[in-house]
């Protein structure tokens, strides 16, 4: 089953997608039967993400409804506010960019000019407006988005305390309202935040020292009301999971959560192993130019690609980056050179140096062709491996689409 944040954290990992993904016979190598192939599964997947954001869209809608049905003319209209649209970009290709060369294999066309970049962010000085044009010319088919206005909701806020309590209750039911403490809140718009800590830690449990005991397992409270009838409706009795905790997270804690949206299968790994494997030939070619061109001994990191944003912030600022509090591995990179210019334009000019000739020793290698080729046969077998189970994805959304519908015009 699949929720909403859910739902968004698979747009946001499929959507930001540059053209160059998209596999070409001039690209990639790839057959026309291939392309062709490639192609009708982006519009699979295209047209996935659209139903599932009117279906999203929809929802709010049931609700609505179901509310008006019990007598409820006037709505918050900010908790039924739905706009998915606005996080989807179109897809160009099947996956996330797993060979995006941008911030560290520049073209040959754009290394003269703007080196890797990082220099952009070592001048000292307000780069906006270059970095603007930077990464508009990294990502020229970024889609950019307006901003949606807030609904108005003037008519709900001027309603009664005791009729804006009703109207919660009947949305999300007793158990969401208790939870969140809202009746409270509502009758007490003017708290302090010392009245509303008090309240707080009067629902908490406290031990003998006064301190809060925090449970090792949180639930998340069960929809009611309206929201649970739009979801028995369209989706059946929401079921109560585990949720996956991000890395971080104290060892021991449970979070249980319901979900109930019909859930986007997703292609298995991408073999990353395999496609090193499949241009090792060109990868070598690619970094004994590098080499030999005097620029030091590189290594690509795990999941490809060399470390030249660590590197020139070693160049810049002296200091190594670290990630985590751990300084940044530099086996996989040179030491910059001892003979290496004091002045910010001189090291501009060793970065731009050094973009120019990886951008060449890769055209000479074939180095991109090869990895874009591999990446694009790879993507694709994975996502016919689940090609059945996409079709009956969209077919599943249909129906609920269809049911929403139903309700809706009864």
């Amino acid at each position: 089953m699949r929720r909403w944040t859910t739902a968004l954290g698979t747009t946001a990992a499929l959507a930001v997608l540059a053209a160059v993904g998209a596999c070409t016979d001039e690209g990639s190598g790839g057959s026309a039967a291939q392309e062709a192939e490639k192609v009708d599964l982006v519009d699979l997947l295209n047209e996935n993400e659209r139903l599932f954001g009117e279906l999203w869209e929809t929802e709010s809608t049931v609700i609505r409804v179901c509310l008006e049905d019990q007598g409820f003319t006037v709505h918050d209209e900010e908790a039924l506010h739905r706009d998915y649209a606005t996080g989807v970009d179109p897809m160009y290709g099947l996956q996330e960019d797993s060979y995006d060369f941008q911030y560290w294999l520049p073209t040959s066309e754009m290394a003269p000019e703007w080196g890797f970049g990082v220099w952009l962010w070592n001048t000292g000085e307000d780069e906006f407006e270059a970095r603007e044009e930077y990464n508009a010319l990294l990502y020229p088919d970024q889609v950019s988005y307006e901003e949606v206005p807030a609904p108005d909701n003037s008519a709900f806020e001027a309603l009664g305390v005791d009729e804006r309590i009703d109207w919660y209750e009947a949305y999300m039911g007793e158990e969401k309202m208790a939870a969140q403490d809202l009746a409270w809140h509502l009758r007490n718009p003017d708290a302090t935040e010392s009245e509303v800590s008090a309240r707080q830690a009067e629902a908490a449990q406290e031990d003998e020292s006064g301190d809060i005991e925090f449970e090792d397992e949180f639930t998340e409270p069960k929809p009611g009301g309206c929201e649970l009838s739009m979801i028995e409706s369209l989706y059946g009795e929401p079921e109560l999971v585990e949720e996956e905790m991000e890395p971080g997270v104290e060892e021991g804690m449970s979070f249980f959560t319901w979900e109930y949206r019909p859930e986007a299968p997703m292609p298995p790994p991408t073999d990353l192993a395999g496609i090193d494997a499949a241009v090792a030939a060109e990868t070598d070619a690619f970094l004994t130019c590098v080499a030999d061109a005097g620029f030091g001994e590189w290594t690509l990191v795990e999941g490809g690609g060399l470390p030249v944003t660590p590197y020139f912030d070693l160049v810049y600022t002296g200091e190594s980056i670290s990630i985590d509090g751990e300084p940044y591995d530099q086996e996989s990179m040179p030491e910059p050179p001892e003979d290496l210019p004091d002045d910010f334009e001189g090291k501009k000019a060793y970065e731009i140096e050094m973009a120019v000739a990886f951008a060449a020793c890769a055209d000479e290698a074939g180095y991109r062709e090869a990895v874009m080729a591999a990446h694009d046969e790879a993507d694709l077998e994975a996502y016919r491996s689940i090609e059945t189970d996409l079709f009956a994805y969209q077919e599943s959304l249909r129906e609920a689409l269809t049911t929403a519908q139903e309700l809706i015009e009864a």
